[in-house]
């Protein structure tokens, strides 16, 4: 969890409009949201498997849930349909150590991700989870390379790393808004780095172009500025961007 500090910054209107768009661009093009008993992702294993919404209970003190496969999968997907993410995790986990070979041991490390993924719940909380998700999916496709949820761990992939840039988004505001621009810088520019051709990136490029006319760093600035204007179009900072430079432009050079 973050600072109080950090908290208190994100309850600024400008701050919550900027990761408010964000979020829902992830939210809605990814498709991701609390699993449903009608999630159809597993719907033909959980009815092998006979899955209820009591099987987690019914499980518990079974010896076979030490050994057995589909015990041990059956409990961790009533976990994880009933949003017990941290336990769901710790089965789909043992599921693996002990079945990696397992017809269905794709799915659990699809599944394992997931479980990961869901617990990272909102933007001013340590991304650890989505990290981890993201080692799940690479995980998932490196070792079982011919499985049938590679697109699904592509798309799931590719949203972690959306979270990821938006976390470090948030963070480089944060410093931005605290006028610490040294630190501000580092996080906008390991964002460009590290994700250039996510959403995020643009609003990177507005704020470290900010942060280098803060520091007195005009020419860096304006190089910033120019490249948010050429390589992001359809940005919202497209006007603001251009003002900027303009005005950059017309300051006497020292």
């Amino acid at each position: 969890m973050l600072p109080d500090s950090m908290k208190q910054t994100w309850k600024n209107p400008s701050v919550r409009k900027t990761i408010g768009r964000l979020v829902l661009f992830i939210v809605f093009s990814t498709g991701w949201g609390c699993a449903t008993p009608n999630d159809p992702l597993g719907a033909d294993i959980r009815e092998a498997l006979g899955v209820t919404k009591n099987s987690a209970e019914e499980t518990k003190d079974s010896i076979e849930r030490n050994y057995d496969p589909r015990v041990i999968l059956k409990r961790a997907e009533a976990l994880y349909q009933g949003g017990e993410y941290i336990e769901a995790v710790g089965e789909y986990q043992h599921f693996l150590e002990l079945h990696p070979l397992h017809e269905w041991a794709d799915y659990a490390q699809l599944k394992l991700g997931m479980s990961y993924f869901q617990q990272f719940t909102a933007i001013d909380r340590d991304p650890m989870p989505v990290q981890k998700a993201r080692e799940s999916f690479q995980k998932l496709l490196t070792t079982y390379p011919n499985t049938k949820y590679a697109e699904e761990a592509n798309k799931r992939l590719a949203s972690c790393r959306e979270r990821l840039a938006q976390y470090q988004f948030y963070v480089g505001h944060f410093y931005y808004k605290q006028e610490a621009y040294p630190a501000a810088v580092h996080r906008f520019e390991e964002i460009l780095a590290s994700y250039p051709n996510d959403p995020v990136a643009a609003d990177s490029l507005y704020y470290l172009a900010l942060s280098y006319e803060r520091q007195g760093r005009a020419e860096l600035a304006v190089n910033r500025l120019q490249n948010l204007i050429e390589k992001h179009p359809d940005s919202p900072y497209q006007s603001k961007a251009r003002q900027t430079l303009v005005r950059l432009n017309s300051k006497p050079k020292l």
